[in-house]
């Protein structure tokens, strides 16, 4: 059978990672019984001047877009998550974090095989539930929640295991030009970038293993 290996540039705070990976994950329940994936998830972050303690929502978008009157600019991105099934409450979220710890802590839940099931309940929490993910007290709750050892990632947290690697990792895509995200790397060498479709991850892929397989002959 083949294999994909798809790393996933995403980050907490982004809805469209969200929906992306929402659909990418019913493309590849639609195939698996065609093919293998192996998922990776890596390191970008869409605010990294926000400082560790986070900032205040309202504020950031007040000075990062002014003030508006018009229509909630969360409206479409709410009937979206609808459609694919999350649930966006983007009224409790009263802060943006830095995210940077959030990434590590990913980073060291591939030791555990269970990065997609942290990154799903780094989502639920942040954009769902409004918990504070820059906190390490949420963080480490929610790592015992899928089964990681809290006392273990309280130590991790406080220490500085991961931050380098994780540094590394994101100038490793900003020196690829990756601008926005969600993106995704397919075998290392194909990229598909946005909040794409079910489909249309399931069409990609598919001409992707045909272009391998026609390659390899």
């Amino acid at each position: 059978m083949d294999t994909l290996k798809i790393d996933i540039v995403s980050d907490i705070v982004c809805p469209w990672c969200v929906i992306g990976f929402r659909n990418l994950k019913q493309a590849m329940q639609e195939l698996e019984a065609e093919y293998n994936f192996e998922v990776s998830w890596k390191p970008y972050e869409l605010h990294p001047e926000i400082p560790q303690a986070g900032y205040d929502k309202n504020l950031y978008m007040q000075q990062k877009f002014g003030s508006s009157s018009g229509s909630s600019p969360y409206a479409e991105i709410t009937k979206v998550g609808d459609s694919v099934g999350f649930e966006f409450n983007f009224s409790r979220t009263k802060r943006i974090p830095n995210t940077f710890m959030a990434h590590r802590l990913l980073w060291k839940s591939e030791q555990y095989n269970l990065q997609t099931e942290l990154s799903e309940a780094l989502f639920k929490a942040y954009f769902t539930d409004g918990l504070d993910i820059g906190s390490k007290e949420i963080l480490a709750q929610i790592s015992e929640s899928i089964g990681i050892n809290k006392t273990d990632i309280v130590k991790f947290l406080n220490s500085k295991e991961g931050g380098e690697e994780v540094a590394d990792l994101e100038m490793q895509f900003i020196e690829k030009s990756i601008g926005a995200v969600p993106t995704y790397f397919i075998n290392n060498k194909y990229i598909i970038q946005g909040g794409q479709e079910s489909q249309t991850f399931v069409s990609f892929l598919k001409k992707i293993i045909q272009k391998e397989n026609a390659a390899n002959r």
